[in-house]
Formats: structure tokens, C-alpha cells, sequence
């Protein structure tokens, strides 16, 4: 088995650092926290820790090249190459993304995994609010919202060309987030494979005359009972329909496009057009007797 190695993505108050420190106990592999690098570097008087000291003192980040030495330090390390891996706090900067990858493949390393934990704005100002002492102004806490958000939009574009990119819905409880992350790690031996986003699923409804899709999402308890028939279809039609799943979290816009009133929804398609969906849980039968209809 592949190491599990995952890098969390998100706004303040999105709940990255309480997320990333329960996924990496469950996993039982290194937390790294880019903050608590510098922080150490500096304590410790290294090269590195007197350079960002400056910044630090000034309240700026440090520049990616002193970024990626503390980064490449510390995974050269055996339990990070071995057992796997959560980070937070890094990459900040394109520049660092592309960095961090290139040096990765470099040593051999697969890309890893990213999550981007992905909430309302009004939601994080409820969650700041919260979590905040001093109560600052909404004013305050919507530009600091806005300032990240744009910060963070090179880096969701990039890992989304990259398909390295899972969106999660963090205004979920935090047990279906935790849920919906450490299903990240696990392989997909399943035989429907997932499309990626909407892009890939037009490919499809161009190219296959006959195509089945599960709009389903990882924290969805009835998407669990669906799978088994999903997979089941997968294999037993596997010369003649080609049936797949797509993440509801990551593809909201599925949802308004096919007018779906909730999941798992199961879509058959026929040259393009729909022709049936199937909503909520249904048995083995009932999937097989809609697919034998798209046959006919």
C-alpha cells in the first residue's frame, strides 16, 4: 500500500488545523505544520531560523525559497518518505506548489493528494467570530475572507489541472469532514471509476453511447449502500455500458444542471440524453432493470 500523503487547503475558520491533526492520528503518520517549522527553525537558531526570523519579526511570510528548505528538511526525513504524510500551512504560493512537486517527483514520490475544504463565507465569519476572543469587526473578518479566498484561487486551479484537487463540504459536522478526508486515503478498488468533474462526464456523454453515473459523496451514509450495486453493474456490464461515479462535493453544479432532488442519484444516459434516475437507496434489481431498459 502506497503511502498516504494529503496537503489541506482552506480559509480561516474552515477548521484545516483541527482536521489535518485528527486525519494524521487516525492515519498515523507525521503532522506537519508549516508554522510550527518556522517557529522551531527560529527556537533552534538554525541557518534557516535566523533568515525568517526577520520576516517573522515584521509579520510577513517567509519567501518560498526559505519555505521549501524547511519543507524539503523535513520530508527528507524517514517517517514522512515512508509512513506518509498531512501538511498544513504550505504550499501558500503557486511558486511553492510547483516547487514542492517538482522536487517530489524528483525523489520518486507519487503527487500527493489535496483537499480543499470549502465553506460559505458566511459560515467562516459565524466560525471566526466563534473561535475569536476579541471579537472583531464582520467588516474585518469578510476582507480577511476575501484576501485568503484570492490568495488561494492559483493554487485550487493549479491542482485542479493537476487532478490532484478533492473538494470537501466543510459546513458539514466535523465527523462527516473527518469522514469524507480519510476516505481520501483509501484506494478505489472499486470497479465504477470516479469522473473527475463535469468536463470529463460532457467527454463521456459525447463519447458513450450508453453511460450510467452515481452523483453520490463520500460522508453520504446511503452512498456507502448504494456502492455495492454500483461496482456490481460496473463489472457485469462492463463490455457493453460503462457506469461511473461523480463526487457531488466536488461538482455542486451537477446537481442544478440534472435538476437532482437528492443522493445517491444514479443517472442512465443513452447517446447523450438522459433517460431515468434513480433516487435514494434502491436495490441491485432495480439498477439492473433500468440499465436492461437502456438496452433495449
Amino acid at each position: 500500500m502506497k503511502p498516504k500523503q494529503l496537503i489541506l487547503l482552506g480559509l480561516p475558520g474552515v477548521g484545516v488545523n483541527t482536521q489535518a491533526a485528527a486525519l494524521a492520528n487516525q492515519w498515523q503518520v507525521p503532522h506537519v505544520v508549516m508554522g510550527d517549522l518556522v517557529r522551531g527553525a527560529i527556537a533552534a537558531e538554525t541557518a534557516i531560523g535566523l533568515e525568517a526570523r526577520t520576516y517573522v519579526d515584521s509579520g510577513e511570510l517567509v519567501p518560498d525559497v526559505l519555505a521549501m528548505k524547511l519543507i524539503r528538511k523535513r520530508f527528507e526525513q524517514p517517517d514522512t518518505m515512508l509512513k506518509g504524510w498531512v501538511l498544513e500551512g504550505f504550499p501558500r504560493t503557486l511558486a511553492q506548489a510547483q516547487a514542492f512537486d517538482q522536487w517530489w517527483a524528483a525523489v520518486g514520490q507519487p503527487p500527493a493528494t489535496v483537499a480543499y475544504l470549502k465553506a460559505p463565507t458566511e459560515f467562516l465569519i459565524i466560525r471566526v467570530l466563534n473561535e475569536s476572543s476579541e471579537k472583531p469587526p464582520i467588516s474585518a473578518i469578510r476582507d480577511r475572507l476575501e484576501s485568503s479566498q484570492q490568495s488561494l484561487e492559483p493554487l485550487i486551479e493549479y491542482y485542479q489541472q493537476r487532478s490532484q484537487l478533492a473538494t470537501i463540504n466543510a459546513s458539514l459536522s466535523f465527523a462527516e469532514v473527518a469522514s469524507a478526508l480519510a476516505q481520501l486515503g483509501e484506494e478505489d478498488t472499486g470497479a465504477a471509476k470516479l469522473i473527475r468533474d463535469e468536463a470529463e462526464l460532457d467527454a463521456l456523454l459525447a463519447s458513450e453511447p450508453l453511460l450510467v453515473v452515481d452523483c453520490m459523496a463520500s460522508w453520504c451514509g446511503s452512498c456507502k449502500q448504494v456502492m455495492p450495486s454500483i461496482n456490481k453493474l460496473a463489472e457485469a456490464y462492463d463490455d457493453s455500458v460503462m457506469v461511473r461515479k461523480i463526487d457531488f462535493d466536488a461538482n455542486r453544479q451537477i446537481t442544478k444542471r440534472f435538476g437532482l432532488k437528492g443522493i445517491p442519484a444514479v443517472m442512465f444516459f443513452k447517446d447523450g440524453e438522459r433517460c431515468e434516475t434513480l433516487t435514494g437507496i434502491k436495490s441491485y434489481q432495480e439498477y439492473n432493470d433500468a440499465v436492461n431498459r437502456l438496452l433495449a
